[in-house]
């Protein structure tokens, strides 16, 4: 802009017809000759405007172009900015132009937000007097000349120059509400600064009130430290002065939820027996409102399907620097974190740059059962163990057996001997004249364990099965198994199984491994699908013999074991998918229950439904609306009853002692075959009913 003002000036001031190759053209070493080098920046700072030009060794007054408005001025600042002020009409409309200037050895350099710049040799500076060079193409040559501008200390027109210079500080925009300006120029005049603020989704300039005057001309940054909580503010600069109100700015409206928190570093938590101590540095942030500590499954930085956050304690006292976790989570390894909350709801990103607020800890909670994965399991009916079919680590496909004491809290683990193959069908305790066994139906083939010790015993072979579905053991001793179109019984000897009889089922094929038998009462069995309606009763005989009793309007609904039970005491069968219960008597409707909504299992003597409200299909994510409760249902009262629980329940049962159990996840899951990234956190825990 210096330029095309010198330029416009010249063309009125000069004569420009002189020859062009003298010695005014320009040199590197003419133009930075005679430069003023003990010229400080305080003999700059203040406002000029520019009296004469002189080119060819001839100079000229520079004459006002609006007398109204008085003459064009530059103002040098101490914060190393220098601005023009150029007059455009007669009512004193003006623009300006904004730049840094630094200055060395008597050259300033002025410097646009592009990166370029420009030099101006200052030849001459006194207290009232500024003379300096600088170049231009004045003739269109391509060369540039030489030219001497002369300035004096100059005292403005009173105008308003301040208003619109009122901005958001861009230094510390990001998480302070902070504004500048270019400060006024007549400090005999100059009476204060005013700012003013709105707040709430209705801020206007209209009700927004003063909370600052400032009377020292120079304080020209006014940072906002005690701000309302709310969503939007709004700020406007009144500049008073001696007769009045000069201006006001503009109405600066600010989204509260753009500022941005600073985060704290979090030091290396310490393991201390059953608790986790955390230490991390003191927040200096503007507007804190407090920290969060947070633990997670998944490491800093990652995301995906299953991260949860899970938020331990909110502390709002900026000086408390420590916190002790004395009840850990029941998750491997979790990975705590820091972030730092604002008045307004702003929060820390979760990895930010250059900041460590986020450890995993070598840390495993007592009972913590070392499985990522249950694909399925076996309820002993005897004893305090739980058989466990499933996946140690993530990312296994080898499986491995598992026997659990839930009282004693101690686990065996099998690997070797067990098929890589993965199965559909669940495993199953079978007690008979060959002791008590945990048996796993894979292919065609059921695997035989040991139930006392899961020594591997042998594979038995039921050559007439074409795809193994579903298997039991028989009150009358046989076995029992169905493929997608017959159900079978075996007697066993040892390994080997011999057919005694068969019979077909459904006609109509459904999906396989979706077949399922069960035993009722009276050596009855039914044969049913997931997909249908009904389901077909069998008796068994006590020699082994198959015969077709009925088509009963009983869905079974097993698939994938446990949805479907029997229940001896109280004579009936329930659905746990449609919450439904069926008499085994004359296999009619005989209830609905609304809750539970996820049931999973019965009392001993059928009076009560054990389940949760938590739904297998939602969503798993930090906001799904799981919780910590076990939902039980009395069929005699119809009553509810809710409980808190440790964990998130995935199953639960009624044990031999009549103790309720519950298999639960530390963190929120589906199912119990659900696998999320990086959590092994399942556990058993004892439910105390009233």
């Amino acid at each position: 802009m210096l330029k095309r003002y010198l330029l416009c000036l010249l063309g009125c001031c000069l004569f420009l017809s002189c020859s062009t190759d003298d010695d005014g053209s320009d040199g590197h070493s003419n133009f930075y000759s005679g430069a003023k080098t003990s010229v400080k920046t305080s003999d700059l700072v203040g406002t000029w405007t520019i009296m004469k030009i002189g080119f060819k060794n001839q100079i000229a007054d520079v004459p006002v172009t609006y007398r109204e408005c008085g003459r064009d001025f530059v103002v040098f600042s101490g914060d190393d900015l220098y601005t023009e002020y150029l007059f455009q009409s007669s009512d004193c409309q003006f623009v300006e132009q904004t730049l840094n200037f630094a200055l060395n050895n008597g050259v300033i350099t002025l410097t646009n937000s592009w990166g370029q710049s420009d030099d101006l040799v200052v030849t001459q500076v006194s207290a009232d007097e500024l003379v300096f060079k600088s170049r231009l193409d004045i003739d269109d040559d391509g060369k540039l000349d030489i030219v001497v501008v002369y300035l004096k200390r100059y005292v403005p027109t009173k105008f308003d120059m301040v208003s619109k210079t009122f901005n958001r500080n861009p230094e510390n925009s990001h998480n302070v509400i902070s504004f500048t300006w270019q400060p006024y120029f007549d400090a005999q005049s100059f009476v204060a600064y005013e700012v003013y603020r709105s707040a709430g989704p209705n801020a206007s300039k209209g009700n927004a009130v003063l909370i600052e005057t400032i009377t020292d001309i120079n304080t020209t940054e006014f940072t906002d430290l005690t701000p309302p909580a709310e969503e939007r503010l709004g700020y406007y600069l009144k500049t008073k002065v001696s007769t009045g109100t000069l201006g006001e700015s503009y109405f600066h409206t600010l989204d509260t939820y753009t500022l941005e928190a600073t985060p704290v570093n979090l030091y290396q938590p310490e393991v201390a027996g059953t608790t986790i101590l955390l230490n991390w540095e003191e927040s200096e942030m503007p507007y804190f409102s407090h920290y969060e500590i947070s633990y997670s499954n998944f490491p800093a930085g990652y995301a995906g399907y299953g991260k949860q956050m899970v938020s331990v304690a909110k502390i709002s006292d900026r000086g408390v620097t420590s916190f002790i976790d004395e009840n850990p989570p029941f998750l491997k390894n979790p990975v705590y974190s820091i972030r730092v909350y604002d008045i307004f709801g702003n929060k820390t990103y979760p990895s930010p740059q250059d900041y460590t607020t986020a450890w995993e800890v070598n840390y495993q909670k007592e009972g913590l059962l070392p499985l990522h994965r249950i694909a399925s399991h076996a309820i002993d009916p005897t004893e305090p163990i739980i058989y466990f079919y499933g996946n140690q680590t993530e990312g296994s496909y080898k499986p491995a057996l598992f026997r659990y004491n839930y009282e004693t809290m101690q686990m065996k683990v099998v690997t070797e001997n067990i098929a890589n193959t993965s199965t559909d069908l669940p495993i199953k305790i079978v007690t008979s004249s060959h002791g008590k066994e945990l048996l796993i139906g894979l292919g065609n083939d059921l695997h035989v364990y040991d139930a006392a010790n899961l020594d591997f015993k042998y594979v038995m072979k039921p050559n007439e099965i074409r795809m193994l579905n579903d298997f039991g053991y028989s009150a009358t001793g046989y076995w029992i198994l169905t493929d997608f179109d017959t159900i079978y019984s075996f007697k066993r000897n040892g390994s080997s199984l011999s057919l005694v009889d068969s019979k077909p089922h459904f006609t109509t094929h459904q999906s396989v491994y979706n077949y399922n038998v069960l035993e009722i009462e009276n050596n009855q069995w039914l044969v049913g699908h997931k997909n249908e309606t009904s389901s077909m009763l069998y008796t068994i005989a006590n020699d082994g013999q198959i015969s077709f009793d009925q088509t009963v309007s009983v869905p079974i609904k097993n698939y994938g074991g446990g949805r479907t039970q029997f229940n001896a005491a109280g004579h009936y069968l329930i659905n746990f998918e449609d919450r439904q219960l069926y008499s085994t008597l004359d296999f009619s409707s005989l209830q609905y229950f609304q809750h539970p909504y996820t049931a999973f299992g019965l009392s001993v003597n059928g009076h009560l439904i054990y389940g949760t409200s938590n739904d297998p299909e939602w969503s798993v994510n930090e906001t799904s609306a799981h919780i910590k409760e076990a939902v039980i249902y009395n069929r005699n009262s119809q009553q509810v009853q809710k409980m808190a629980t440790l964990g998130y329940p995935l199953f639960i049962f009624e044990n031999f002692r009549g103790e309720v159990i519950s298999i639960s996840s530390g963190l929120k899951k589906a199912h119990l075959r659900e696998s999320l990234s990086y959590t092994t956190d399942l556990f058993i825990e004892r439910l105390d009913l009233p």
